[in-house]
């Protein structure tokens, strides 16, 4: 056995990372540790001062503190249930919260399950009154059964349910439609349920449109036939420039329906990027919390070197691990929180760095392990963990191995030889560059180029069909995210309909040409 795994083995078995047992301190901490762990905000936040404060403050939270904090707690769910519940959960919410706090406990324990099962029975029937035949058959099959069975038709049931009735629906359109409906609607069909759902939404009456417009423009030009034949040619110019007049304003028509259609997918875009900015700032924000909180905890266990400062800090840190750490850590973190003084000094000067070792060696594994790794690093993993602890956190700390510069660059040249007109050059850019510049471009470069990629792509297609325009322009003032599927999903629908706009226009204006060859 390796030397590293025989003191790792030792420092187990000496009970480093094991509960400790004072009887008269031991038991109360480690009730507030499993508190901290499991309670909620309020009762968390109130264990957590309890546990890094004196023992009296230790008492004071087991004796009233934790009830205090947990009658917080319960009284934010009861409004948590009230912002978001249905019309039963809202009305017994507050009278929850009206009452005295068993009336809030008992809410929780047992009137507010009741009070989601009536507002599940609710919606599944105003779901009923909206339905077509298979939605109100499931829904009466749920209710018919338990409440698991009505919260499984609501949650997933009901929309495809929905997705059955549609095409039931698109089967009777197509049946009563003309031959544009007809055809629009076989193509739906055809698709996706997403499909089905925009024809029914909007194509088909585009589509409908479509027909009367034809039906329109050829009984002018039957009509021009007519008079031809009768020979009327005032009548003919008559049928010739009515049914120019209702093609020119069903393509007005139309345009009109794009720019508007157009216009709300801008204005839906922009509240997307918006949104999406403000999550990736949100998370921006919690990530340069994390890593405040990272380096001030680094910073409690470099000064907990000072006698002084070893238990204070050591107990603070415990915490922070508790919630940060790795398995091992979080087992001896918890071990020496819920312990002495002594148990948290032994914690701080080497039960801190057993876990840490377990954890790594742990982590390394994985990699040795993980069939998607590169065969240098799986391999430079094995190492690791055949050696001494120095070489295992080296690898976590840095991700070197022999052979990985030379693999970086076969996969940066993959990336460049697949990748679009900013991507390409970026690539290259870091060819040409140090170590690492290839390793920024692999870590953040190709992300970067390759939105830049996609959103040329998107761009290039505003010279394209109205219903393409339409589309890609909301996408371009929306967020990144939406790019990849415009291109991939979005794109060939809208070019499909303008496919299909081209076609039904031909065939207009054939017959636009054919009334206006009547006249003399």
């Amino acid at each position: 056995m390796r030397a590293n795994a025989v003191i790792l083995a030792a420092a187990l078995a000496a009970g480093v990372f094991a509960t400790p047992a004072a009887a008269d301190v031991l038991p109360d901490r480690a009730q507030a540790v499993s508190l901290l762990e499991t309670g909620g905000p309020g009762v968390a936040r109130a264990a957590e001062a309890a546990l890094l404060g004196s023992p009296a403050d230790l008492a004071a939270f087991l004796a009233t503190g934790r009830q205090q904090a947990q009658n917080d707690d319960e009284r934010v769910l009861v409004t948590q249930a009230l912002s978001t519940g249905g019309p039963v959960t809202k009305r017994s919410a507050q009278e929850a919260l009206s009452g005295t706090q068993d009336d809030v406990r008992e809410y929780l324990a047992r009137g507010l399950p009741l009070a989601r099962i009536a507002d599940d029975r609710i919606a599944v029937g105003q779901a009923m009154s909206a339905g077509g035949p298979t939605v109100n058959a499931r829904a009466q099959k749920a209710l018919d059964g338990t409440p698991a069975d009505v919260r499984a038709f609501l949650e997933t049931g009901l929309q495809q349910a929905k997705d059955v009735d549609d095409r039931l629906t698109v089967n009777q359109v197509m049946a009563a439609g003309g031959p544009e409906v007809k055809a629009a609607a076989q193509v739906a069909l055809d698709g996706t349920p997403d499909d089905v759902r925009y024809f029914l939404s909007l194509w088909r009456q585009v589509a409908a449109n479509y027909d009367t417009e034809v039906t329109a423009v050829q009984g002018q030009v039957d009509g021009a036939k007519a008079a031809a034949a009768g020979h009327r040619p005032l009548v003919v110019k008559l049928a010739a420039e009515k049914a120019a007049k209702i093609a020119a304003d069903a393509r007005q028509a139309n345009t009109d329906r794009l720019a508007a259609q157009r216009a709300k997918n801008q204005q839906d875009g922009q509240a997307a990027a918006g949104a999406e900015a403000a999550a990736q700032q949100q998370a921006r924000e919690a990530a340069t919390r994390a890593a405040q909180a990272k380096a001030d905890n680094d910073k409690l266990l470099t000064d907990a070197a000072d006698p002084a400062l070893t238990v204070p800090n050591g107990r603070k840190a415990s915490v922070y691990l508790l919630r940060n750490g790795g398995a091992a850590v979080k087992t001896a973190a918890r071990a020496a929180l819920s312990g002495s003084d002594d148990d948290v000094i032994t914690f701080v000067r080497s039960g801190l760095a057993v876990a840490q070792e377990s954890d790594d060696r742990a982590a390394v594994s994985a990699i040795a392990a993980d069939p998607n790794a590169r065969p240098g690093l799986r391999q430079a993993a094995r190492d690791a963990l055949a050696g001494p602890y120095a070489g295992v956190a080296a690898l976590l700390r840095t991700g070197d191995y022999p052979g990985r510069d030379t693999d970086d660059r076969v996969e940066v040249n993959r990336i460049m030889a697949a990748g679009g007109p900013s991507t390409k050059p970026a690539a290259q850019k870091a060819l040409d560059g140090t170590v690492a510049d290839i390793r920024e471009f692999l870590a953040h470069g190709q992300y970067v180029a390759h939105l830049i990629d996609l959103r040329v792509y998107a761009t290039r297609t505003l010279g394209e069909g109205p219903e393409v325009v339409a589309v890609a322009q909301g996408v371009l003032d929306g967020p990144d995210s939406g790019l990849q599927r415009y291109l991939d999903v979005e794109l060939p629908k809208a070019r499909a309909r303008d496919a299909f706009t081209a076609e039904h226009v031909t065939k207009v204006n054939a017959l636009v040409a054919e009334a206006a060859a009547l006249v003399s």
